[in-house]
């Protein structure tokens, strides 16, 4: 809204249409579908201090999501694949407790995006495609998983439709999940 008076977008619509795809899609989808001019280094800029604003206000300390996945597969390693540029991952690692993920990869900075990192694990991730877990909320990227022989599971949340076919198991982040 500051950035473009008049043109506020509902959080709902920001997450169901935005969120999951690059930063730069992200903007260019921004300006063809409202029809809009904006600098994209000044509202990155913007749009990351009012994130930070946020996580501070709520003392937001801790990822609990990832507290249950290490509860899910103690044994495991965890490599954080984001779309977020390293710039802002550095930050929140200063701020934020990860737990048992401290190896982080960020596509925003690099010529590839996740679905490069999901067609060849070995290369990217030192793993092969059947020993990955990709836990993830945006549809696009929990279909190439399973095209590619990861093992998807969709994170269900208010802002995403996600539905059996769109990956192999599905969790909802608003229940506890339970451990056998």
């Amino acid at each position: 809204e500051s950035l473009c008076p008049g043109n506020t977008i509902p959080a709902e619509e920001f997450l169901s249409c935005y969120v999951g795809h690059s930063e730069t899609e992200i903007y260019s989808l921004l300006k063809k579908n409202k029809n809009i001019d904006f600098d994209d280094d000044l509202f990155f800029r913007t749009r990351i201090e009012n994130l930070f604003d946020i996580v501070a206000e709520r003392n937001l300390g801790c990822a609990p999501f990832f507290r249950q996945l290490e509860a899910m597969y103690p044994d495991r390693k965890f490599i954080a694949l984001t779309s977020q540029r390293v710039s802002v991952l550095d930050r929140f690692r200063k701020i934020i407790d990860y737990g048992k993920i401290k190896e982080f990869i960020s596509v925003a900075d690099k010529p590839y995006g996740k679905k490069d990192v999901l067609a060849d694990t070995e290369k990217h991730l030192g793993y092969p495609q059947d020993k990955c877990i990709i836990f993830e909320d945006f549809i696009p990227t929990l279909r190439s998983a399973m095209e590619n022989g990861v093992y998807a599971v969709g994170v269900y949340h208010d802002f995403n439709s996600l539905s059996e076919g769109d990956c192999n198991e599905m969790i909802d982040i608003h229940k506890e999940v339970e451990f056998s």
